[in-house]
């Protein structure tokens, strides 16, 4: 399960500011999703945190600003999202989307905001928001349900290679792959790496040849 970036647009001054309030029920947003930080509001005898999540909204240039006010406890850095109110509504469908757990999951939710706010930020890329009418007659905004989201991708791992694959790509590697062989030395990167200084050393092969075998070489996962 996804345990919950910022990114620069150029002429962000040209984007048209918009607020939760002027989203009405059955209304969707789609864009890039911010979590900002947030700052706590003394409210009777306890505080409350206020923070804004943004969303982006690239094809048609709007910003959707999004204020959010829940209990905070400072001793553990969590928010509280209370059934029916519009940070549960977010965490609960964003959850859903995301890690596939049913709608309603939990009576109230918990969250650590922190962990909240670099996960959202760092994985979750766009999301599309559908504005739904509050259980509550006296709130003044709609709720807000994920009704999808895209998460940002782990860059492409290269799976590990043995050094004899690449002598057959590299014939750089291959000529120190052969001098080893021929000498009955063991096959490893740190004796590749020795017979390759060599023949940089002996102008057998230029700098060039040897800094790109030496990065090629990284791909291997050598085992002694």
């Amino acid at each position: 399960m996804l345990d919950f970036g910022l990114t620069d647009n150029e002429d962000m001054e040209d984007y048209d500011t918009k607020f939760l309030a002027e989203l009405n029920p059955g209304d969707e947003i789609t864009g890039e999703i911010v979590v900002g930080e947030f700052k706590t509001v003394p409210m009777g005898k306890r505080e409350v945190a206020e923070f804004y999540v943004i969303i982006t909204d690239l094809k048609h240039r709007r910003k959707w600003v999004c204020e959010f006010t829940t209990p905070y406890y400072p001793e553990t850095d969590n928010i509280y999202g209370e059934n029916g109110g519009v940070f549960y509504n977010l965490i609960d469908s964003l959850n859903h989307v995301v890690n596939k757990t049913p709608l309603n999951w939990l009576e109230n939710y918990s969250v650590n905001f922190s962990r909240f706010r670099k996960t959202v930020n760092e994985s979750v890329h766009t999301v599309t928001l559908k504005a739904l009418q509050s259980d509550n007659p006296d709130a003044k905004t709609v709720n807000l349900q994920v009704i999808d989201a895209n998460i940002k991708t782990e860059p492409e791992k290269h799976p590990s290679v043995s050094i004899y694959d690449l002598a057959q790509e590299d014939p750089i590697i291959l000529m120190a792959y052969t001098r080893l062989r021929n000498k009955g030395d063991r096959i490893t990167v740190k004796n590749i790496n020795f017979e390759l200084k060599g023949l940089f050393d002996d102008k057998n092969i230029t700098e060039n040849a040897y800094q790109a075998a030496l990065q090629e070489l990284k791909k291997v996962k050598d085992k002694g």
